[in-house]
């Protein structure tokens, strides 16, 4: 009976674990595609670094501690950048809808 709760227990920790890295990986290209589109010029939403930020802090209780910082710090550096890139204080990104003709 103790082998099958431990095998249990084990296919449930390693699912865990991998669920915690795909948050992960998942809320870092969230912030990295975040500061892409700011550069670009396609998007000056600040949702894509607060969604990286909260991804890694779901994968910061799924155990991935490491990764998880990682995540997060890129998530609130996004904010700021597209904060930033919003209202024109990023030379040679210049903030959606003030093209004006």
């Amino acid at each position: 009976m103790n082998t099958i709760s431990e095998k249990e227990n084990a296919r449930r920790e390693a699912a865990r674990e991998l669920l915690g890295t795909v948050s992960c990986i998942a809320g870092i290209l969230c912030g990295v595609g975040g500061v892409l589109f700011a550069i670009l010029g396609a998007s000056d939403n600040v949702s894509a670094g607060v969604i990286g930020a909260v991804l890694g802090i779901l994968g910061f209780g799924l155990g991935q501690r490491r990764l998880a910082v990682v995540a997060i710090v890129i998530g609130a550096a996004t904010v700021f950048f597209m904060a930033a890139a919003s209202t024109g204080l990023i030379p040679g990104v210049s903030p959606m809808g003030h093209g004006y003709n």
